[in-house]
């Protein structure tokens, strides 16, 4: 049994639009950034993950599945449009979630839109 990532999430939902995402939402740096400023990065960071979660919540998911982590940044978006996120979902429970609903399970978020 999954808990919610946030305690003000929503326990339960009639008829939710699920999202399925086996890969994780984060921002990774590339090698090229090694010597940025730390605002620099957190500002990049910032951003992305607002490109990013707004991009998953334009799709209008009820439930979001991921099978990684989710950084802080994007679970607090996240909770302030209302979906709710359960991550470090094992692949087999995502697949046996996919094959009960019909949903197809994304490998990153680079599918999204």
């Amino acid at each position: 049994r999954k808990n919610v990532s946030h305690k003000s999430m929503a326990r339960e939902i009639n008829e939710p639009r699920i999202m399925l995402l086996s890969g994780g939402i984060e921002f990774s740096r590339g090698q090229t950034q090694r010597m940025a400023s730390l605002e620099t990065i957190m500002e990049q960071e910032n951003k992305f993950m607002e490109i990013l979660v707004n991009r998953i919540i334009k799709l209008k998911p009820d439930i979001l599945f991921v099978g990684r982590s989710v950084s802080r940044k994007a679970q607090e978006l996240l909770l302030k449009a209302n979906v709710v996120l359960f991550q470090h979902v094992k692949s087999s429970l995502m697949s046996k979630i996919s094959r009960q609903t019909g949903a197809t399970i994304l490998a990153s978020t680079d599918y999204v839109l």
